[in-house]
């Protein structure tokens, strides 16, 4: 080793950490550690050297690749650690467990990738245990499992099922509750308020009379004489009680509307109105619930340029009780299917209606009624 080198190795150290200021998790191969100009230029040699040593350090943490081997930065304060170390089962041990990150490892896979007997691998965990570098924790894809982290970070969200896990077991209630909240958001947002009159009608099941005057006096006059609608609905119609009322309904917005809310508004939202105390939820946790609300099909997406918003889907009248999530009830106007608007679904002389006949649909009272 030269004089130059350990400066050399603490430029090339800097110019890395440097290069991955903004991302932690860069791997350097070795054509990007040439690329920081601190070797001279075709110095292959002296790279190596440099690379070796930040290696025995524990500064530079090996990475092998489809394409070959990379190097990933460890800061100084993890790489001090190893020096606390005293076996070669414990390096090896921990190397493993500081790979895995916050995902952790198994410690059947520790043992399966060094070939150690349970009694060393056990003994290598409990002295590392001992010594506050690793920590013994479980998953919630599966409890039995033992696995091992660094005593310095959080496991995973994927670990420990993120905020929608409480002690390990699912939480349906605050799932259902935050759904809700988004789902009030997005109405609000998607959708207007309208005050207007609607006609609360209740019909009788009591079907009229064949198209013919009451009290006719004789089958002469019931065979000449028809009734016109008028009369239909006076004499023969069932008894219906109908009133004025002014019900406040949403509306969907117009075609073309480009203020539906993104996941990063209501993700705002949610923080804003602090629904979610304790829980830390980011925005790929409001992000999995308004996916859940997309497959159930009670959200649609809306591109809006460049972003996606998201606003509620109207309630199919068909078919209603496949959507009794909350909230869905009351939402857009009341329920119907065309047979009950349209003039034919409740025509008293339906049956009567023909090309031709004393009832047709180009001719039809009713029509003009309703379309009026």
């Amino acid at each position: 080793m030269d004089d130059q080198t350990p400066s050399l190795k603490a430029q090339l150290y800097a110019a890395c950490e440097e290069a991955c200021s903004g991302d932690p998790d860069r791997l350097f191969t070795q054509e990007d550690l040439t690329a920081l100009d601190v070797i001279p230029p075709k110095d292959i040699k002296k790279l190596l050297q440099l690379i070796q040593i930040l290696t025995n350090e524990r500064l530079f943490a090996p990475v092998h690749l489809h394409s070959g081997l990379a190097w990933r930065l460890r800061p100084e304060a993890e790489a001090a650690k190893y020096k606390q170390l005293t076996s070669h089962d414990q390096v090896l041990v921990y190397e493993i467990i500081d790979a895995a990150g916050a995902e952790g490892a198994w410690q059947q896979d520790i043992k399966r990738r060094l070939n150690v007997q349970d009694n060393a691998l056990r003994k290598a965990l409990k002295e590392l245990e001992t010594k506050r570098l690793v920590v013994q924790f479980t998953t919630v894809e599966n409890i039995s499992k033992k696995m091992w982290i660094k005593a310095n970070i959080k496991p995973s969200s994927r670990a420990t099922g993120g905020p929608w896990y409480t002690d390990q077991f699912l939480d349906e209630a605050f799932i259902e509750a935050l759904q809700s909240v988004v789902m009030s958001f997005i109405k609000n947002r998607g959708s207007y308020l309208s005050k207007g009159e609607r006609s609360a009608r209740s019909v009788s099941p009591v079907l009229p009379k064949k198209g013919v005057i009451n009290g006719a006096a004789s089958e002469a006059a019931i065979k000449s004489k028809k009734r016109t609608a008028d009369a239909i609905s006076k004499d023969d119609a069932p008894v219906v009680a109908s009133a004025k009322t002014r019900k406040t309904i949403r509306l969907p917005l117009p075609a073309g509307y480009m203020e539906y809310p993104t996941t990063e508004e209501i993700t705002a939202g949610i923080q804003a109105a602090e629904v979610a105390k304790g829980q830390p939820l980011k925005q790929e946790h409001v992000q999995e619930l308004i996916d859940v609300l997309v497959w159930d099909n009670r959200v649609e997406e809306i591109r809006m340029g460049n972003r996606i918003g998201y606003r509620a889907v109207r309630i199919s009248k068909q078919n209603p009780s496949l959507y009794s999530k909350p909230g869905d009830e009351d939402f857009w106007e009341s329920r119907s299917n065309g047979l009950t608007t349209v003039p034919c679904g409740k025509c008293p002389v339906s049956d009567l209606c023909e090309e031709g006949g004393p009832v047709w649909a180009g001719g039809c009272e009713y029509f003009d009624q309703w379309l009026a």
